[in-house]
């Protein structure tokens, strides 16, 4: 008997069936202890609804910028409409500033409407597909397109997207055909996993573009040699683990561990809630003085950075950014859910990324 995830992580084998098979290198003998333990583990729960369950997080996750930025929209309408009318008066938006505020109302329910199909799996598809094209015209609307940091970050959430439209467009092909027996030959099932190529290189780009800046400050002399060093270490690194997650090699297991690193670091780097605090006067600035220097905001860019309406002003900034770096954290998990496709190194003949469904429901 074999149990098929939506990931093919785990294949439980009737006994009897045992492989003969000598591991050859370090990485075979983890590939081995690997599956062992997910078998073992899944003789013990149901792995397959733990699955589904990560799944249905991922997708929260990779939708909180959009739910985060349409709940603004809806409390600031106000400002947010006064930004675009500055937009549109700079000549950047081919709109009359008198209509600004109907890019607003576009904007949320866009955003809010593409999000809840995404997450509560109703016309997931077309939702997809929405979030993807918004992405594309945001930077545009919010003259961003010169903001090479909210670049980077909005197209690591398009790869994520892709990931999720990839799999999305195999498990509409596999219920249109009943599940074949042979999912490897599942029609149109080699096009979704060149999307999925596209969607990990594509991935990537945030961590191509802090790769780039970090190496910028380091050849520029800009801090410390032993500083250099480690920065410099870090930086070949990343750069290692993006090539492994392009070519699809342990591509899972990193896309988990840069998930867990980009949590840690997102924080640790954009704390919008201490501004908050701050900024609403909970707490005396004066009592808060020496934090300054140990943020990694630099309020001397702020006019008045002394003052509460300063701190609201980095809040909003910061905000903005948490929620941005959340879905790329929920890109990641995506990739490490559904994984990297048959157009890589770890999967090349791995079986179409489909659930079976059963008399009580999804596996």
């Amino acid at each position: 008997h074999e149990l098929l995830l939506t990931s093919g992580w785990v294949h439980a084998r009737a006994m009897g069936t045992g492989s003969t098979h000598q591991p050859g290198s370090a990485g075979e003998l983890m590939d081995e202890y690997t599956s062992a333990m997910m078998t073992s583990l899944n003789e013990r729960m149901n792995l397959s609804r733990a699955h589904l369950r990560l799944q249905a997080f991922a997708r929260v996750l990779i939708c909180a910028t959009f739910v985060e930025d349409a709940f603004r929209m809806l409390t600031n309408f106000k400002s947010q409409t006064a930004t675009i009318v500055m937009v549109a008066q700079a000549d950047l938006l081919p709109i009359s500033p008198t209509e600004a505020w109907a890019v607003v109302v576009l904007s949320f329910l866009v955003q809010s409407l593409a999000s809840a199909a995404v997450i509560f799996e109703r016309r997931e598809l077309v939702g997809c597909i929405t979030l993807i094209l918004w992405c594309v015209l945001h930077p545009v609307l919010y003259a961003q397109l010169s903001n090479m940091e909210f670049l980077s970050e909005t197209v690591t959430v398009i790869g994520g997207l892709c990931i999720l439209l990839s799999h999305l467009k195999e498990m509409r092909l596999a219920r249109l055909n009943l599940l074949p027996a042979e999912p490897a030959q599942l029609p149109g099932a080699p096009a979704s996993d060149r999307l999925c190529l596209v969607g990990r290189v594509l991935l990537c780009t945030y961590f191509a573009y802090y790769s780039a800046s970090k190496l910028r400050t380091i050849i520029g002399g800009g801090m410390p040699v032993h500083n250099s060093l480690v920065e410099g270490v870090l930086v070949m690194l990343l750069i290692y683990v993006c090539v492994l997650v392009i070519i699809g090699s342990r591509s899972r297991r990193i896309a988990f561990g840069l998930a867990i690193v980009m949590t840690i670091s997102n924080l640790v780097f954009h704390p919008f809630w201490y501004f908050w605090i701050v900024g609403h006067e909970y707490v005396s600035l004066k009592d808060v003085a020496s934090v300054n220097t140990r943020l990694p905001v630099d309020l001397s860019m702020l006019g008045q950075a002394d003052m509460p309406g300063s701190y609201l002003a980095v809040y909003d900034h910061e905000r903005y950014f948490f929620f941005q770096r959340l879905s790329t954290v929920g890109a990641l998990i995506l990739l490490a859910v559904y994984g990297p496709g048959r157009h890589s190194m770890d999967e090349p003949n791995a079986p179409a990324r489909i659930e079976r469904f059963t008399g009580k429901g999804r596996d």
